[in-house]
């Protein structure tokens, strides 16, 4: 089988310095990069792999990365049997068209997973959350539930766990990410908190107000994040529903962090949350959830790398695959 991913734009360099230049597949901070290579092992198959913007290429044995100006202007020197969309992306149409033979699957999260395409031209659709299923299956196409794991630089590491909540979220998304939220369950509490993410001084300003215990680690690459969230007991995600399968439930669980996620997040609910894993908790009782799982002594690896690893998640979508072709 050939296959082709595409994988759509990333942030400007000067953001993400160290994703643009790998020099081993397992070093590329890039986690759907990586799915893809472990999707090409399963399937014993060979692809291409297309961002949008980039100067640079890579290529291992299984698949040649390429960063080229406009994807509209592109056609691969074969012709793919299936060709994979991340993301809701309005310049994939055009060279989707050129393969009318291929077998087509599209993921999308949160509000992208409506595509451009208004459905027409794909045969698969892979989605976070059952209320994006349901969605789909409504205008008479295929869903299925994916799996979205962590890039594998994300692992324990045996340090002093000196937080009690790791709460990792950026500032400037803090209206997606619910900040006042996460501040205002703790506020009269004892926890330690760390956040890991850009600051909002308005934010800052209200933790000073609820004299929440709480540290601002900042922005850093995400190669650095795994020890700091080593520190920590428990991985909080209460954002609103907005949110498809934030990236930040598997990191926290691949690092060996339970969770404790509001249960209005869109993301398939009884696969990752479970009792190995954390707990699903109403808004009004996130601090409840943490004091639960801390004495449960909850440790989520062993249930992660058996069901939401990129091996799992490759195997998953290989078998998705094969179900169309």
């Amino acid at each position: 089988m050939k296959a082709l991913f595409l994988r759509g734009s990333v942030p400007p360099k000067k953001e993400h310095p160290e994703k643009l230049h790998y020099n081993h597949i397992s070093n590329c901070e890039d986690m759907w990069t990586q799915l893809f290579d472990h999707f090409l092992r399963v399937t014993d198959s060979k692809g291409e792999l297309l961002y949008e913007k980039g100067r640079r290429n890579h290529r291992n044995d299984r698949f040649v990365e390429r960063w080229v100006p406009l994807f509209r202007n592109y056609k691969p020197n074969f012709e793919p049997d299936v060709i994979i969309c991340r993301g809701g992306f309005p310049y994939y149409d055009a060279l989707v068209k050129k393969f009318p033979k291929a077998k087509k699957v599209y993921y999308g999260a949160g509000k992208r997973y409506f595509p451009v395409t208004n459905f027409t031209g794909y045969d698969l659709f892979i989605v976070d959350s059952e209320k994006q299923k349901i969605a789909i299956e409504k205008k008479g196409k295929r869903a299925e539930l994916f799996i979205k794991p962590a890039a594998e630089l994300f692992k324990p590491h045996n340090v002093q766990k000196d937080y009690n909540i790791c709460f990792m979220a950026n500032g400037v998304q803090s209206k997606i990410k619910r900040h006042k939220l996460l501040l205002e369950s703790f506020a009269g509490t004892n926890y330690r908190i760390l956040n890991l993410g850009n600051k909002d001084p308005k934010i800052v300003e209200l933790a000073k107000r609820l004299k929440i215990n709480i540290d601002w680690g900042g922005w850093s690459l995400r190669k650095n994040l795994p020890k700091q969230i080593s520190r920590c007991e428990v991985g909080i995600c209460c954002s609103t529903n907005y949110d498809s399968c934030p990236r930040v439930i598997p990191e926290y669980m691949a690092c060996g962090l339970p969770v404790v996620v509001t249960n209005n997040v869109n993301f398939w609910h009884k696969k990752y949350v479970t009792p190995e894993t954390g707990l699903l908790v109403d808004e009004n009782k996130i601090e409840e959830g943490v004091r639960k799982v801390i004495n449960k002594n909850i440790n989520p690896l062993d249930y992660y790398r058996k069901n939401l690893a990129l091996p799992k998640a490759a195997e998953y979508l290989a078998s998705l695959v094969d179900s169309i072709l």
